[in-house]
């Protein structure tokens, strides 16, 4: 049986030392997809990634899954060990940036630029750029999310192979992944409800929303905020939000909760709105275009590969990345309800050309390709 090695900062949770589950994180959810699509084609799949606390070895869903210590500020030798004990095929499912010695043959994964935030110093961005030219250099092939990357390495990198990035967007299941008349959400009990589906870290904009909730929590007293994601126990993030949480004067109003990875349909159910309000660091949002099947408008942010989602006042509004153009977009929405009908309209059709079975079936051929059996 043919292997094929996925290295990667994280899988099962090593930030909480919860091997026994998956971190709720859009990476996580990516290479659970992907180990399915290993699995189904009768191949053997194997998971490396680092542990924030002791080694480790698990089975996960009939994965193997191995943990590795490691030191900060040397992932690159991380990712070296890693390498060094993979076998087969080896897909490097993320840390492009970082430099890395990697195997001959290989596969990368860009799962969407992070270091696009105008306040990260230049001699970080540069650093960035020899690291990823270096990758560019190793690499057979680099699968990006997004056509923000594709770009990125078109100006940065100097390659004669055009196809040496393949664009395979992000999915979704819209068979499963349905409009609440035909899913499986549940009727609301009070007013209107906007929904948060990301993990609560910087990037991905809880600081902002939490500027936002205050003054639509001020403005509407039918409105619940919900915030659907991950904490990291221990972190500055995870402190702020709990005090601002536990104190707030409209704290009836807002809710924090985590789903099962197959549960998130329920959540899209009750809302009347979803917003992805990323800052930076942004592929093609596994919870946008989820909420999108489900045909519930959204407000993004014009970040990453959001922008290859949201056309803004066609199937979504699309802002940029700061707490005014997040609440103003939120509120008109609020006060409008034919047209949140018709961006929820469009943006189911637009997530069926994402469908999770073009994905599998794209991913299936490029990894048949490297192992030589296409």
């Amino acid at each position: 049986m043919r292997t094929v090695s996925i290295l990667t900062h994280s899988y099962v949770d090593g930030y909480n030392r919860q091997f026994n589950r998956l971190f709720g994180g859009g990476l996580e959810r990516y290479i659970r997809d992907l180990c399915g699509v290993i699995h189904a084609a009768g191949w053997r799949p194997v998971v490396h990634q680092l542990s924030y606390f002791e080694p480790f070895r698990t089975m996960f869903e009939g994965t193997e899954v191995i943990g590795y210590t490691y030191e900060l500020g040397k992932l690159g030798q991380a990712f070296d060990a890693m390498s060094a004990e993979a076998d087969g095929l080896i897909v490097y499912a993320s840390c492009l940036w970082h430099p890395i010695q990697y195997r001959p043959g290989s596969i990368g994964i860009s799962h969407g630029i992070n270091w696009d935030h105008c306040a990260i110093a230049a001699e970080t961005k540069d650093g960035v750029a020899a690291a990823l030219r270096q990758a560019m250099r190793s690499l057979e092939r680099v699968v990006s999310v997004d056509s923000h990357f594709l770009t990125y390495a078109r100006s940065v990198c100097v390659y004669e192979d055009t196809d040496k990035v393949i664009r395979i967007p992000n999915s979704v299941d819209t068979s499963r992944y349905l409009p609440a008349a035909h899913g499986s959400g549940r009727p609301r009990t009070r007013g209107l409800r906007v929904l948060v589906p990301r993990r609560l870290s910087y990037e991905r904009g809880v600081i902002t929303m939490m500027l936002v909730a205050d003054e639509l929590l001020r403005e509407r007293s039918d409105l619940v905020i919900e915030f659907a994601g991950e904490l990291v126990e221990g972190t500055d993030i995870a402190d702020a939000f709990r005090l601002w949480y536990g104190t707030h004067p409209a704290k009836e109003r807002i809710e924090q909760r985590t789903y099962p990875m197959d549960g998130m349909h329920a959540a899209y159910g009750k809302a009347d709105i979803v917003v992805i309000p990323t800052i930076f660091s942004e592929g093609t949002s596994l919870s946008c275009l989820e909420a999108m099947s489900c045909g519930v408008p959204v407000v993004a942010t014009n970040v990453g590969g959001l922008n290859d989602l949201i056309i803004d006042g066609l199937n979504g509004r699309l802002v940029p990345p700061a707490s005014a153009a997040l609440l103003a977009a939120i509120r008109e929405l609020l006060g409008d309800p034919a047209q949140r009908r018709k961006l929820g309209k469009l943006a189911r059709e637009t997530a069926r050309t994402f469908d999770a079975s073009l994905w599998r079936a794209r991913w299936t051929a490029v990894l048949a390709e490297q192992l030589g059996e296409a």
